[in-house]
């Protein structure tokens, strides 16, 4: 259970870490942990890291050449 704590203290202290970073963050801890055990643990307590997709415009309405109607 310290595993998990430790596991989420640091996706609440850093929500853009994923898996790796964070075990990498526990390594430098002290701890002894596989990765694929913390992917395991962060995926049940839904901790994954969500990213802010960059905004793409379908098309620029400036530009008329770059969306012709041929």
């Amino acid at each position: 259970m310290e595993l998990r704590d430790a596991i989420q203290k640091l996706a609440v202290e850093m929500p853009a870490y994923g898996y790796r970073r964070i075990t990498a963050a526990l390594r430098r801890g002290g701890w002894v942990v596989n990765h694929k055990r913390v992917l395991r643990l962060m995926r049940a307590d839904n901790l994954l890291c969500l990213r802010n997709r960059a905004f793409v415009a379908a098309a620029d309405a400036r530009r008329q050449s770059a969306v012709s109607a041929e």
